[in-house]
């Protein structure tokens, strides 16, 4: 009878993960400790939704194994990651054509909240790709069963193994000593299932130029901590480790974000120093006649549920509304009181204010102004919050750093945003 499933056949230096070979090494990883990352990604393993999305797919995996909240409904109730909330960086109509470089395959990582350590294989030898792939992937003793906080990925160069295609990212599954092989949990299954390679031929792969960028392909150690709580209350004493980089916003990507890009700079040239917030507010509320218009590159998250988060929250927006009156006093600025009143008043209607019950609310002017700050240096902004803590005294450094993460994010994304 002939065979109907179609399936390309792995190389004769791949090794197919469910062989009886495949196995034997798989057992002897597990022995020695190297599938310590294994099981918290074959539970969140699958396929590649579109040709081109390995990327995306890949991410999610390790989004989803690392337990981050997406901070949005995926479907029902449930907040889950999917290739459809990675467009903080990249438009996803656009990868299902190219994929995504991996520079981009770091903005969206960072975006999401995740600690990326990125090496280049032009910047690697085989020997330090082996220590960090022996540090993430394996476990001093076979029996440690605690959860992973950081995972490799790695992208590669598909013909240096004998494969089709051409560039393509994996999450790394095991890593076994003995025969120095690594698993790849290949995102496209439809073409190769998992499968072992040898080390020192996967950082073969990593060495091929990217023809979009000119740059090699390399791998990634993606990490996330969420917050370290030193004590009973988030908000007090509490030392920061990653942070859920944003409990308030989710960044979008689009023209007008592209456009907002090139208006600061222009701005910069034009008048040889940073960005005032009366130009903020005019190009994010369209000359003061659009007040959603700042939703194309922020939205807010879903409401928190647990009570020390929402107090997070709400110290935030005390804090933002604080330095924006401090902002509006300042001589210095161009934006005046009557100015700035205006625009939340006829502007900023109460109706708009409220995208949906099931979302933070908070005023477009206060997110203009969050945009605001994520527009100015980063030794500029961290001293206009700085200084306003010091000056109230009412507000953890919690709050502080939270927002400057959020800002941090903002920045981030509008800096991407023409990366493809």
């Amino acid at each position: 009878m002939t065979p109907t499933f179609y399936r390309k056949e792995l190389p004769s230096n791949a090794i197919s993960f469910s062989s009886g070979e495949g196995r034997m090494i798989f057992e002897s990883a597990m022995s020695r400790g190297g599938a310590f990352t294994f099981f918290a990604l074959i539970e969140q393993l699958q396929t590649q939704p579109e040709p081109a999305y390995c990327g995306l797919t890949t991410l999610v995996i390790v989004l989803n194994a690392l337990a981050v909240d997406p901070r949005r409904l995926w479907k029902g109730p449930w907040r889950w990651y999917d290739e459809r909330f990675l467009n903080c960086c990249v438009d996803l109509e656009k990868v299902k054509e190219t994929g995504i470089s991996f520079d981009t395959f770091a903005c969206l990582a960072k975006c999401q909240g995740l600690g990326v350590e990125a090496t280049r294989g032009s910047d690697s030898t085989v020997d330090e790709f082996r220590q960090v792939v022996r540090h993430i992937c394996t476990t001093s003793s076979p029996s440690d069963y605690s959860h992973p906080t950081s995972f490799l990925i790695v992208s590669y160069t598909r013909k240096v193994i004998g494969q089709t295609g051409s560039g393509h990212f994996s999450p790394i599954g095991a890593y076994d000593e003995v025969s120095d092989s690594v698993l790849l949990l290949d995102t496209a299954r439809f073409k190769y299932g998992p499968h072992w390679v040898k080390l020192e031929l996967l950082f073969k792969a990593l060495l091929p130029l990217d023809p979009s960028t000119g740059k090699s392909r390399g791998y990634m150690v993606l990490s996330y901590d969420g917050l370290e709580v030193e004590s009973d209350s988030r908000l007090q004493n509490t030392h920061l480790s990653n942070l859920p980089r944003s409990v308030l916003f989710r960044p979008q990507i689009s023209q007008a974000v592209r456009e907002y890009k090139q208006f600061v700079k222009k701005q910069g040239e034009k008048n040889q120093c940073e960005i005032d917030l009366q130009s903020v507010l005019s190009f994010w509320t369209q000359n003061y006649t659009n007040d959603t218009y700042v939703w194309e590159l922020i939205k807010p998250q879903l409401k928190p549920v647990d009570s020390d988060e929402i107090k997070l929250v709400e110290s935030i927006q005390e804090l933002v509304r604080v330095m924006i009156d401090e902002t509006i006093l300042d001589s210095n600025l161009t934006l005046k009181r009557q100015e700035c009143t205006s625009v939340i008043n006829e502007c900023c209607s109460a109706s708009s204010q409220i995208l949906s019950q099931r979302y933070i609310q908070i005023n477009p002017v206060e997110s203009i102004f969050i945009v605001y700050l994520a527009s100015l240096s980063e030794e500029t902004r961290r001293s206009i919050v700085k200084s306003t803590m010091q000056k109230s005294k009412q507000y953890d450094n919690t709050v502080g750093d939270q927002l400057l993460a959020e800002i941090e994010l903002i920045a981030y994304a509008v800096e991407a945003s023409d990366m493809e």
